[in-house]
């Protein structure tokens, strides 16, 4: 019923080798850690962090492309159904946003790029384009006929959720901006997160804007310097990404908010969580399905409590549950 992590420490060095003595460096420097095996566990917690967030950042590009994808739809565009619509060859986008498009829609003949035959559907195009494509799409001024691309009742649809609803709002280019920072704020994650760079490793938290001339950005707060610092900007960077999701789904956001997802992502955020990893015990498991009976669940849990150590509750392949498990 109860998974029981035992501490292998021919395992662990084995593992410290694999992932190399100087990766491990920040974590024994940074968080204090006192020999390797305590630096592998917390490397442990980063790992699953950086997972928790993966999954959700994801769920916000989904979302994200989707609302910009029907909003642009609806004002431009021929080809393609209700909402849905071929709009990216009906705008005058910026060289690397044309050629993010331009790779999807035509394959190479040496040194030609042909139209593929059938051409890739609106929904086709608009799955395969990055995350990073969406911020910059912030930048386009005008369509093919040269008339002024209208922000603030696009953004209004694309931000239902938004607690500013006038058009008004979005058309000054300083709420844009700030939104821009936000959609940049999630990429930015998402790209250190998949080139297997530290969460928690942080530089100086700026205010939500972009750089102009005569106007550079200002920073609010110093790069962290200490776990308890980590800790809290990354409970606040979680913070803005689950506004931006309800900002672009309230829904999605109410649902995100009861998910086991949350609450995993809210239990490695408390500090109780690095003391947990620190001593190498990461999540235990139950599974429902092999519980005996209720007597069984509580000594299962009590012996987690004893530890110290989170549990995962599984019902046979699907998780439902996150504890943290702790004694006074």
């Amino acid at each position: 019923m109860l998974k029981r992590t035992k501490i292998d420490k021919a395992g662990n060095q084995a593992r410290i080798q694999a992932l190399s003595y100087p990766r491990l460096s920040n974590y024994r420097s940074f968080f204090g850690a006192a020999d390797d095996a305590e630096a592998l566990g917390l490397y442990q917690w980063n790992e699953d962090l950086s997972a928790v967030f993966f999954r959700i950042i994801s769920l916000v590009e989904v979302v994200l492309r989707n609302q910009f994808h029907h909003a642009m739809s609806r004002r431009y565009g021929a080809a393609g159904g209700h909402e849905s619509k071929d709009w990216y060859l009906h705008v005058a986008l910026g060289a690397h946003s044309r050629s993010k498009i331009i790779d999807i829609t035509h394959y190479r003949q040496g040194q030609q790029m042909l139209p593929r035959v059938p051409a890739p559907s609106p929904d086709d195009v608009v799955s395969r384009l990055t995350f990073g494509f969406w911020p910059h799409l912030l930048d386009l001024k005008k369509d093919l006929h040269h008339q002024t691309v209208s922000w603030g009742p696009i953004l209004v649809d694309v931000l239902p959720g938004h607690r500013q609803r006038q058009v008004t709002y979005w058309d000054k280019l300083k709420h844009r901006d700030s939104l821009f920072a936000r959609l940049d704020l999630c990429n930015e994650l998402r790209n250190r997160i998949a080139h297997h760079e530290p969460i928690w490793k942080l530089g100086p938290l700026m205010r939500e804007g972009r750089a102009r001339p005569g106007s550079p950005l200002i920073i609010d707060a110093l790069g962290p310097s200490t776990p308890a610092d980590a800790l809290a900007r990354l409970r606040l960077l979680y913070g803005r990404i689950i506004e931006l999701l309800s900002w672009l789904s309230p829904t999605c956001a109410v649902q995100h908010n009861m998910s086991n997802m949350h609450l995993r992502c809210l239990n490695l955020l408390r500090p109780e969580a690095l003391t947990t990893y620190r001593r190498g015990l990461p999540p235990a498991e139950i599974d429902l399905t092999t519980v005996a009976n209720l007597r069984a669940l509580r000594k299962a849990l009590r012996y987690a409590a004893r530890r110290q150590q989170p549990v995962l509750i599984k019902d046979d392949c699907r998780l439902v549950g996150y504890l943290t498990c702790a004694i006074p």
